[in-house]
Protein backbone atom coordinates (compact mmCIF):
# COMPACT_ATOMS: atom_id res chain seq x y z
CA UNK A 1 0.00 0.00 0.00
CA UNK A 2 1.27 3.10 -1.01
CA UNK A 3 1.94 5.65 2.40
CA UNK A 4 0.01 8.88 1.35
CA UNK A 5 -1.31 9.69 5.13
CA UNK A 6 1.54 11.47 7.40
CA UNK A 7 -0.35 9.15 9.69
CA UNK A 8 1.01 5.36 9.67
CA UNK A 9 -0.54 2.74 12.22
CA UNK A 10 0.01 -0.84 13.03
CA UNK A 11 -2.08 -2.89 15.57
CA UNK A 12 0.21 -4.73 17.72
CA UNK A 13 -0.79 -7.18 20.99
CA UNK A 14 -0.23 -4.66 23.24
CA UNK A 15 -0.85 -1.24 21.70
CA UNK A 16 -1.89 0.79 18.72
CA UNK A 17 1.79 2.05 17.28
CA UNK A 18 1.32 5.49 15.57
CA UNK A 19 3.57 6.80 14.04
CA UNK A 20 3.70 10.52 12.23
CA UNK A 21 5.80 10.97 9.01
CA UNK A 22 6.38 14.86 9.19
CA UNK A 23 5.54 18.29 11.18
CA UNK A 24 3.15 17.63 13.54
CA UNK A 25 0.46 20.29 12.62
CA UNK A 26 -3.15 21.76 12.94
CA UNK A 27 -3.26 20.21 8.80
CA UNK A 28 -3.45 16.57 10.46
CA UNK A 29 -4.42 16.76 14.03
CA UNK A 30 -8.09 16.35 13.35
CA UNK A 31 -7.14 13.31 11.41
CA UNK A 32 -5.22 11.74 14.34
CA UNK A 33 -8.02 12.53 17.24
CA UNK A 34 -10.62 10.97 14.46
CA UNK A 35 -8.06 7.74 14.63
CA UNK A 36 -7.74 7.44 18.09
CA UNK A 37 -11.63 8.08 19.19
CA UNK A 38 -12.33 5.42 16.56
CA UNK A 39 -9.82 3.06 17.98
CA UNK A 40 -11.04 3.79 21.36
CA UNK A 41 -14.43 3.18 20.35
CA UNK A 42 -13.57 -0.11 19.04
CA UNK A 43 -11.89 -1.39 22.43
CA UNK A 44 -8.47 -0.72 21.87
CA UNK A 45 -6.53 2.07 25.44
CA UNK A 46 -3.27 1.46 25.01
CA UNK A 47 -1.35 4.20 22.23
CA UNK A 48 2.13 4.80 21.44
CA UNK A 49 2.62 8.03 19.63
CA UNK A 50 6.29 7.41 17.30
CA UNK A 51 7.59 11.17 16.87
CA UNK A 52 10.86 9.39 15.31
CA UNK A 53 10.17 11.47 11.88
CA UNK A 54 8.29 14.24 13.34
CA UNK A 55 10.93 16.68 13.07
CA UNK A 56 8.55 19.73 14.91
CA UNK A 57 4.81 20.54 16.39
CA UNK A 58 2.90 22.89 16.45
CA UNK A 59 0.48 24.50 19.32
CA UNK A 60 -2.77 22.58 17.68
CA UNK A 61 -0.67 19.19 17.56
CA UNK A 62 0.55 19.74 21.31
CA UNK A 63 -3.09 20.78 22.49
CA UNK A 64 -4.46 17.85 20.38
CA UNK A 65 -2.15 15.14 22.10
CA UNK A 66 -3.18 16.12 25.76
CA UNK A 67 -6.92 16.14 24.42
CA UNK A 68 -5.82 12.30 23.08
CA UNK A 69 -4.06 11.54 26.01
CA UNK A 70 -7.07 12.60 28.49
CA UNK A 71 -9.74 10.56 26.06
CA UNK A 72 -7.41 7.87 26.04
CA UNK A 73 -6.05 7.77 30.19
CA UNK A 74 -10.34 7.92 31.08
CA UNK A 75 -10.44 4.42 29.59
CA UNK A 76 -9.69 1.37 32.06
CA UNK A 77 -5.68 0.44 31.43
CA UNK A 78 -5.54 3.47 29.16
CA UNK A 79 -2.38 4.98 28.25
CA UNK A 80 -0.97 7.49 25.76
CA UNK A 81 2.97 6.59 25.36
CA UNK A 82 5.14 9.54 23.09
CA UNK A 83 8.04 8.03 21.90
CA UNK A 84 11.24 8.74 20.10
CA UNK A 85 10.79 12.32 20.30
CA UNK A 86 13.77 14.58 19.19
CA UNK A 87 15.44 17.62 21.97
CA UNK A 88 13.06 20.28 19.96
CA UNK A 89 9.83 18.32 20.43
CA UNK A 90 10.24 17.36 24.08
CA UNK A 91 11.71 21.34 24.49
CA UNK A 92 8.85 22.62 23.00
CA UNK A 93 6.24 19.89 24.81
CA UNK A 94 8.06 21.01 28.54
CA UNK A 95 7.51 24.62 27.17
CA UNK A 96 4.02 23.93 27.70
CA UNK A 97 3.92 21.90 30.56
CA UNK A 98 2.85 19.05 29.25
CA UNK A 99 5.91 16.04 30.27
CA UNK A 100 4.14 16.51 33.46
CA UNK A 101 0.88 15.37 31.74
CA UNK A 102 1.80 13.33 28.72
CA UNK A 103 4.13 9.82 29.22
CA UNK A 104 6.79 10.71 26.97
CA UNK A 105 9.96 8.48 27.03
CA UNK A 106 12.38 10.83 26.68
CA UNK A 107 15.11 7.80 27.23
CA UNK A 108 13.92 5.99 24.77
CA UNK A 109 13.82 2.72 26.78
CA UNK A 110 10.18 1.59 26.60
CA UNK A 111 8.58 -0.62 24.02
CA UNK A 112 11.36 -2.42 22.93
CA UNK A 113 9.96 -5.79 21.82
CA UNK A 114 7.06 -3.64 19.99
CA UNK A 115 9.76 -1.56 18.23
CA UNK A 116 11.68 -4.30 16.40
CA UNK A 117 7.59 -5.19 15.01
CA UNK A 118 6.67 -1.94 13.96
CA UNK A 119 8.59 -1.05 10.63
CA UNK A 120 7.73 -3.66 8.42
CA UNK A 121 3.67 -3.51 9.44
CA UNK A 122 3.13 0.28 9.33
CA UNK A 123 -0.15 1.09 7.15
CA UNK A 124 -1.18 4.44 6.11
CA UNK A 125 -4.19 5.91 8.10
CA UNK A 126 -6.35 6.77 5.42
CA UNK A 127 -9.92 6.30 6.45
CA UNK A 128 -10.67 9.83 7.45
CA UNK A 129 -11.35 12.76 5.27
CA UNK A 130 -9.35 15.61 5.42
CA UNK A 131 -11.20 18.20 7.45
CA UNK A 132 -13.16 21.23 6.06
CA UNK A 133 -12.40 24.90 7.00
CA UNK A 134 -14.97 24.87 9.70
CA UNK A 135 -14.05 21.59 11.74
CA UNK A 136 -10.03 22.77 11.05
CA UNK A 137 -11.00 25.19 13.10
CA UNK A 138 -12.97 23.64 15.84
CA UNK A 139 -9.64 21.14 15.97
CA UNK A 140 -7.89 24.36 16.48
CA UNK A 141 -9.54 25.89 19.15
CA UNK A 142 -10.36 22.79 21.12
CA UNK A 143 -6.63 22.26 20.83
CA UNK A 144 -5.96 26.17 21.87
CA UNK A 145 -8.51 25.46 25.03
CA UNK A 146 -6.95 22.79 26.34
CA UNK A 147 -3.27 24.27 26.30
CA UNK A 148 -4.95 27.12 27.63
CA UNK A 149 -6.27 25.14 30.53
CA UNK A 150 -3.20 22.91 31.16
CA UNK A 151 -1.50 25.68 33.51
CA UNK A 152 -1.73 29.29 34.25
CA UNK A 153 1.25 30.48 32.23
CA UNK A 154 -0.42 28.93 29.10
CA UNK A 155 -3.36 30.89 29.75
CA UNK A 156 -1.94 34.26 28.74
CA UNK A 157 0.25 32.38 26.10
CA UNK A 158 -3.06 31.39 23.89
CA UNK A 159 -5.65 33.47 24.72
CA UNK A 160 -5.35 35.99 21.39
CA UNK A 161 -5.24 32.79 19.11
CA UNK A 162 -8.42 31.47 21.28
CA UNK A 163 -10.43 34.67 20.71
CA UNK A 164 -9.21 34.86 16.94
CA UNK A 165 -10.55 31.23 16.47
CA UNK A 166 -14.12 31.75 18.05
CA UNK A 167 -14.38 35.43 15.79
CA UNK A 168 -13.56 33.02 13.08
CA UNK A 169 -16.07 30.47 13.45
CA UNK A 170 -18.79 32.94 14.16
CA UNK A 171 -17.95 35.37 11.27
CA UNK A 172 -17.89 31.87 9.08
CA UNK A 173 -21.23 30.57 10.61
CA UNK A 174 -22.80 34.13 10.22
CA UNK A 175 -21.43 34.02 6.27
CA UNK A 176 -23.06 30.48 5.87
CA UNK A 177 -26.59 31.00 7.70
CA UNK A 178 -25.41 28.95 10.72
Amino acid sequence: MKNTSPILFVSLPAVVWIRIEGKGSFEISGQLREFVSRRVQLGDARFVLDLDRCPGMDSTFMGTLLGISKEVTAVDSGILDVVNANARNIQLLKNLGLTTMLSVDEEGVRWAKEREQVSPNLEACEDGAPLDKKATANVMLEAHEALANARPENAARFEDVIHFLKEDLKTNEARSGG
